[in-house]
């Protein structure tokens, strides 16, 4: 069972996705920060690093998109697509497809190029963009710059494929192309034709701008949030969805209406004064649950994630985890439970990149099988492309799991300013021993025997109370009179040095 909860506040949008009752995935969208994956752009290109295959390309936004080099088309749009020369006005009418040119256009830094973000941008990281366009409807994605007709992986049916190929490749153009959803399993003719009307006619209208564009700018904008989780995820499989806002639970009807009549019914508008998120299987308990490093298992076990600058690192802990059986099927049990919870953690937190997991070690190899197997059977739930390796003896899990944007922990938080996402910071002796090593460097360098020193008001307590003695040893051993000042607005492990009586910061100068 699937059910979608969508929670609208004054300046932020959540979507939560439960599965048996548990929440399985949560987007988050704020005016500040609206998604850009799926918007088109007219970009110019800014650079191409061949050492690094990459291109860069402005498109009009705070900074520019990147791409691989080698993944980029040569042959952008041939000039009768520029020209508009397709015509497409009713079902019954065939698209008169323009001959594609086949001259390779080569790519120089200064060309004009049409631009679509598959990812969004991550710290200093750009959106990543691709050349190929692809405009989504509800049972089709349009294909501008392919050819025929492939079907979602998801649909199984031998006989339903052929069916929805047959169906679609009479509708469009031999060098049009078109991606069939998963969405579209069993749906008549007219779903495909409303389909292919709507996102051809956003396509006409992207091309015509792109000819008139004389700097980089965005084309087409994608749905927002909500209406991308309606037109992507709400499908059959949805028993319901409920909207806490009557201004989107208006459109949402709308739009549903016109493309999936027969959802209607399973849309709800929640209307209650106690928030949906509270009012629905502890969604926000379970999502403040996904913002802590270490999540407990009902078994009495543990698995904790850590972010590094490479890679994701989780770990399975057994904690209290005791059963009445031998060690080995404890252990079995735990890695069970934990490779579940695993699946839907990486789907709520949405983590992406390398990922490594380290079950607790297993002497058998049948058993690391079982556990193997388990994480398998719930990663096929996940949307995103996921490549994953089998539990090497040593009982780690090497995975990576597709990008898209920042994770919700990313989207969250910020960095500590203290100890700037590290998580530790020095301690006070060691700031101690620093400013003594200063000091020193400070007299060998310069003729003065005075020091301005300012300094956070805990770690000026420090030292005239727990290291005084260390401080006139500090004084006498360097021949240098400080005249300590507290601010506050400096973090505990920092001081700042200036020259007496003046604003000049000589503290980097004199660092080791």
């Amino acid at each position: 069972m699937k059910e979608i909860f969508i929670n609208v506040s004054t300046n932020e949008t959540r979507v939560a996705i439960v599965e048996e009752e548990k929440l399985v995935e949560m987007f988050i969208e704020r005016p500040d920060s609206q998604r850009k994956i799926g918007n088109i752009y007219a970009g110019t290109i800014e650079n191409i690093v061949t050492g690094m295959n990459s291109v860069f390309v402005n498109i009009g936004e705070e900074q520019n998109g990147f791409s691989h080099f080698d993944e980029f088309r040569k042959d952008m749009m041939s000039k009768k697509v520029l020209e508009g020369k397709y015509i497409f006005t009713s079902i019954d009418e065939d698209i008169l497809p323009a001959e594609p040119e086949k001259k390779d256009k080569r790519l120089e830094k200064g060309d004009k190029v049409m631009v679509q973000a598959i990812k969004e941008p991550i710290g200093s990281k750009g959106p990543r963009i691709t050349s190929d366009i692809t405009i989504p409807g509800r049972y089709i994605v349009l294909v501008p710059n392919d050819v025929g007709v492939k079907i979602s992986k998801k649909i199984t049916s031998y006989s339903e494929r052929r069916r929805l190929q047959k169906i679609v490749r009479d509708l469009i153009p031999d060098d049009f192309g078109v991606i069939v959803r998963t969405a579209a399993e069993n749906k008549e003719t007219s779903s495909f034709a409303n389909d292919l009307i709507s996102t051809f006619n956003i396509w006409k209208k992207i091309v015509r701008d792109f000819k008139r564009a004389d700097k980089p700018k965005l084309l087409y904008k994608d749905y927002d949030l909500a209406a991308s989780i309606v037109r992507d995820v709400f499908n059959d499989d949805v028993s319901r969805m409920v909207v806490d806002s009557k201004k989107l639970y208006s459109k949402i009807i709308e739009y549903v209406k016109n493309n999936a009549p027969e959802l209607e019914s399973k849309i709800f508008l929640h209307d209650d004064p106690s928030p949906v998120f509270d009012n629905y299987y502890n969604i926000n308990k379970e999502y403040y649950i996904s913002l802590s490093r270490e999540v407990y298992l009902k078994s009495g076990g543990s698995i904790v994630l850590d972010h590094t600058e490479a890679l994701v690192a989780i770990d399975v802990n057994s904690r209290r985890f005791i059963r009445n059986r031998s060690q080995e099927d404890n252990i079995l049990k735990l890695n069970l439970t934990a490779a579940k919870e695993i699946a839907r953690q990486l789907r709520l937190r949405d983590l992406g990149g390398i990922i490594v997991i380290d079950f607790v070690d297993m002497m058998s190899a049948e058993n690391r099988s079982k556990v193997f197997a388990e994480l398998q059977l719930h990663l096929k739930k996940d949307r995103a492309k996921i490549s994953v390796e089998p539990i090497s003896r040593f009982g780690l899990v090497e995975m990576t799991r597709q990008r898209l944007k920042p994770s919700i922990t990313q989207t969250i938080f910020e960095n500590c300013p203290a100890c700037a996402g590290k998580g530790i910071v020095k301690s006070k002796e060691s700031i101690a021993v620093q400013l003594d090593r200063w000091l020193r460097n400070y007299r060998m360098n310069t003729k003065n025997s005075e020091v301005d020193i300012s300094l956070n008001q805990e770690l000026y307590s420090y030292l005239m109370e727990k290291e005084r003695k260390m401080l006139y040893e500090m004084l006498i051993k360097n021949w240098v009179r400080i005249n300590f000042t507290v601010d506050n607005t400096l973090m505990i492990y920092d001081f700042r040095c200036t020259l007496p009586g003046t604003e000049n910061d000589v503290t980097r100068e004199y660092m080791n």
